[in-house]
């Protein structure tokens, strides 16, 4: 039978819910009912840092302020979406957890404390649990069930092929656009594309009145009006976290392209190589080659329930996977925003 339906993902950040696994250890977005600190010499304080509607590098860049330390310090496994609840390990360097235990944040709780010589690097966990509430539907509950009945029966007999998803190449594929920009060159060109969103305060001359959530742009902007061609300086205003997904975004087109070619050629190998590339004018972003599965790494799907328009369901993704790219084979249209 024919399984997919239409749906939304996202209408609440309770409705996407990501916690990051570590082997046997799994990071939930539970609230500790009390914890203990430790108490120990060790260069890298861990923690468990839940969030709810943040995306994780303006969480860390608060949580940094708050602090009175520099983004530097903070290192994690991988960035999370922003319209979801999430968990997910981070480190810090030379921070006791008594400091960080102080701390009052909105939307965000931390828990699970330790200390290691070691910092948390980019790709250092496993991979994701996800909890997917689907709304929207426009089915009866038996017809959900007997769809995600059909779903699960296709995923345990079918491999999904393991495309990047819109998160890393963003809506459009604007942050594509912003590192081939970035790659080729063309600075003053990656800048005005990531204005866009803001273009209609700027020609108004409200640029004060553009709101926080547009912060990666009002950086850009503040550095423009002091130093109004310096598009490099401007560029390196954003955290280089959150920099570097702009060169790393190309190189995940080139793989979906080449996934894409292999889908059509009925040859699709085990995994799909990609090379780096030097830039120029920016040599701190430079990338380097990328070796990717070409078929997810799924386990442990399960449906949670159904009801009249809704479902619920959980699974677990492997490292750099999209719990959107799973979706898609389910969902008939673009139900991500």
């Amino acid at each position: 039978m024919d399984f997919r339906f239409a749906g939304k993902i996202k209408a609440q950040p309770e409705d996407f819910v990501v916690e990051e696994v570590w082997g046997d250890f799994h990071c939930t977005i539970d609230r500790p009912s009390g914890q203990l600190l430790p108490d120990d010499e060790l260069v890298y304080l861990h923690a468990t840092l839940i969030k709810r509607n943040w995306d994780t590098v303006k969480a860390l860049c608060y949580i940094a302020k708050k602090l009175g330390v520099s983004l530097k310090r903070f290192g994690f496994a991988g960035m999370k979406d922003k319209r979801a609840v999430t968990a997910q390990r981070i480190s810090i360097w030379h921070i006791r957890a008594e400091e960080l235990a102080r701390l009052r944040l909105p939307d965000m709780f931390l828990k699970d404390f330790t200390y290691s010589d070691d910092r948390i690097n980019l790709g250092d966990a496993e991979g994701n649990k996800f909890t997917i509430t689907i709304s929207g539907i426009p089915l009866s509950k038996e017809k959900i069930d007997a769809s995600l009945d059909a779903f699960r029966e296709y995923i345990g007999s079918n491999r999904i092929l393991n495309y990047f998803g819109s998160q890393r190449l963003g809506g459009n594929c604007d942050n594509a656009k912003v590192g081939l920009a970035i790659v080729n060159g063309r600075l003053d060109e990656a800048v005005n594309i990531l204005l866009g969103k803001v273009r209609t305060y700027i020609d108004q001359g409200r640029i004060d009145d553009i709101p926080d959530i547009f912060w990666i742009e009002k950086r850009i902007l503040k550095h423009l009006q002091a130093e109004p061609c310096d598009y490099a300086g401007a560029l390196r205003k954003i955290p280089k976290k959150v920099l570097r997904i702009f060169p790393h975004a190309v190189q995940s087109e080139i793989f979906n392209a080449k996934l894409r070619q292999a889908v059509l050629a009925g040859d699709v190998p085990e995994s799909i190589e990609v090379e780096g590339f030097e830039i120029e004018k920016l040599p701190e972003l430079r990338t380097f080659a990328i070796k990717r599965n070409s078929y997810l790494d799924l386990t442990n799907f399960d449906i949670l329930g159904s009801d009249e328009g809704t479902a619920r369901i959980c699974f677990t993704l492997g490292k750099g996977a999209y719990a959107t790219t799973l979706l898609s084979n389910l969902l008939c249209v673009d139900s991500s925003q």
